[in-house]
Parts: C-alpha cells; sequence; structure tokens
C-alpha cells in the first residue's frame, strides 16, 4: 500500500481493510506513536533538568555560595 493510499484510506463499518492495508496501517501508528514517545520524553527530561537545577542554584544561593 502506497502512502497516499494510506493516507486516503478510511476506516469504515463498510469495509474491512485487507491484511496489507491493516498492516500498513498498523505499522504508520506504531510510528506515530513512537515519534510522539520520544519527544514527550525528551522534552520531559529537559523540564526535569531545568526543575534540578534551578533547585540546586535556589539552595546554593541559601547556603551563601554564589551561583
Amino acid at each position: 500500500m502506497s502512502e497516499q493510499e494510506l493516507k486516503k484510506y478510511r476506516l469504515t463499518s463498510l469495509e474491512d481493510p485487507s491484511d496489507e492495508q491493516l498492516e500498513a496501517l498498523m505499522q504508520a501508528a506504531g510510528d506515530v506513536a513512537r515519534k510522539r514517545s520520544a519527544e514527550t520524553e525528551a522534552h520531559f527530561l529537559s523540564e526535569l533538568h531545568r526543575i534540578i537545577a534551578e533547585k540546586q542554584n535556589k539552595s546554593s544561593c541559601k547556603d551563601g555560595k554564589s551561583a
């Protein structure tokens, strides 16, 4: 199934997808899910590191150390 056919295909109750179509649809959905998951994880870790650095800077300032 070509990428263009995949983009045009719509699941309906009128017809079932062929095994090839279903495999292509599931592969595409998996690819999108993996990409979004990786992006979300990267964003989360970036924010986590930012918050940790912020807390460490505040802590060192309270201790009389310069940041």
